[in-house]
């Protein structure tokens, strides 16, 4: 006999073997509580099985249903090599075939026994054999040779598959913990770059000595009369305290910053918050910045930007300014904190500086909306004004934002006052903006 054998039927290699071990595990649950040697259980069975060509994967299942066949027959002595020792497992089996017999008790309550087995074994048969016939449907009718062939093709698969899926997996791990991870180092690294640049804007030095001082040193010079002591340290005082500019007309303070990056607009803060960062312009193409830097190069963040249709050295009549809603609570996200009126009573002011004006701009409005469809020609677009020489439009642009406003701030915005409207994602609503518009003092 072989290596790979059970009973007499001897297999030509393990995976073959294996496959007929889990027949014989079929086999054997299959004739629990059945009595084969009943041509009528063994008929009733043969049938069932008929009905099931797929159900076994081994040379031993076909050996079974020859067997099956034979008892079927009235054959008290099968000629087939089906090992008959093997049909039930464990070595009380037989000892609890009879017990459940005595329990059902009697011809009636043996064939109930034997009905019920019969229903729950076509039940599981089905199940088992189901998921086969779907993979074989597309291969029409194969002789048994054909159909063993197409289940070792079908383990081989399974070997080659099983890897790959394991592979798939780790690689959509190792690419999560990338995204969640490289998150966090970009955010990080953007963090610190802007701090970096607000270490750059200059303030103006302050006065070394007070305006009486400086009065009283003239005076005492013998060189000026008081008034003339009082006229010049006034004017002095003046000058200091005066924003000083570049030849370019760039505010000192930015000249640094405007060095490194001559697309800087301007600087926007908002006190209390993490809003503190430059705003870029570039008209050519005004979402340059939306994943960039202000050293132009990658930034999960990005960078605050205008509408490429505003102008700063003739200022437009509305400064749109866009920046992301960040979850990592940077940029723009900071808005989002006007729905409550609460935090407006504490940041009732937005200070935004262009590169040649500083500007301080009181709340006139705080209002959720969505991009309306292109098709939608009567719905009010937020974002579509920007310059006007029409009081009325002007005017119709401040209605909607007081109108769509959570609360009422009491600022309002006459004809000729310079606004300014900034805008972030709401991801509260699909196709969601979050506005903050206001007006410069």
């Amino acid at each position: 006999m072989g290596k790979w054998c059970i009973g007499k039927i001897e297999f030509a290699s393990k995976e073959d073997y294996k496959a007929g071990c889990r027949d014989l595990k079929r086999i054997q649950t299959l004739s629990a509580g059945m009595e084969l040697h009943d041509h009528r259980e063994a008929a009733e069975l043969y049938e069932m099985l008929k009905k099931q060509p797929f159900l076994f994967e081994s040379v031993l299942g076909r050996e079974f249903r020859s067997y099956l066949k034979d008892k079927a027959d009235g054959i008290r002595h099968p000629y087939g090599n089906f090992p008959e020792e093997c049909l039930y497992s464990g070595k009380d089996s037989k000892k609890r075939k009879g017990a459940a017999k005595e329990a059902v008790g009697g011809k009636d309550g043996r064939e109930a026994m034997r009905a019920g087995q019969m229903k729950f074994r076509e039940r599981d048969i089905g199940r088992e054999t189901e998921r086969k016939e779907k993979d074989l449907e597309d291969f029409g009718d194969f002789d048994e040779e054909g159909q063993d062939a197409v289940k070792k093709t079908g383990k081989k698969k399974i070997r080659v598959i099983k890897p790959l899926c394991i592979l798939a997996g780790f690689c959509l791990i190792l690419f999560s913990l990338y995204k969640i991870f490289s998150y966090d180092i970009w955010s990080y690294i953007s963090e610190r770059k802007m701090e970096e640049l607000a270490s750059c804007i200059l303030t103006p030095i302050e006065p070394e000595v007070s305006e009486a001082h400086r009065i009283a040193d003239l005076i005492a010079s013998g060189m000026y009369t008081e008034e003339e002591a009082i006229n010049i340290a006034r004017k002095e005082q003046e000058q200091k305290q005066g924003e000083s500019v570049t030849e370019d007309g760039i505010l000192y303070r930015y000249s640094v910053l405007y060095g490194r990056n001559d697309e800087m607009a301007g600087w926007i803060q908002l006190e209390g918050t993490v809003i503190n960062y430059p705003v870029m312009l570039t008209p050519d193409d005004e979402e340059y910045y939306l994943k960039k830097g202000f050293d132009k190069k990658y930034d999960i963040n990005g960078i605050p930007f205008m509408d490429a249709r505003c102008g700063i050295e003739e200022p437009t009549m509305n400064f749109l300014i866009y920046g992301h809603n960040m979850k990592n609570g940077s940029m723009f996200s900071a808005l989002l904190s006007y729905e409550e009126e609460e935090f407006y009573e504490e940041h009732k002011t937005i200070r935004f500086d262009t590169i040649y004006e500083r500007g301080e701009y009181e709340i006139v409005g705080v209002f959720r909306t969505q991009i309306p469809y292109e098709s939608d020609q009567e719905a009010y677009r937020y974002y579509s004004f920007i310059d006007t020489q029409d009081e009325e439009e002007y005017n119709a642009y401040i209605r909607f934002v007081k109108e769509q406003s959570f609360y009422e701030t009491g600022i309002t915005a006459e004809y000729g006052t310079q606004l300014l409207t900034l805008s972030t994602c709401d991801r509260s609503i699909p196709a969601g903006r979050f506005v903050v518009v206001g007006r410069k003092k």
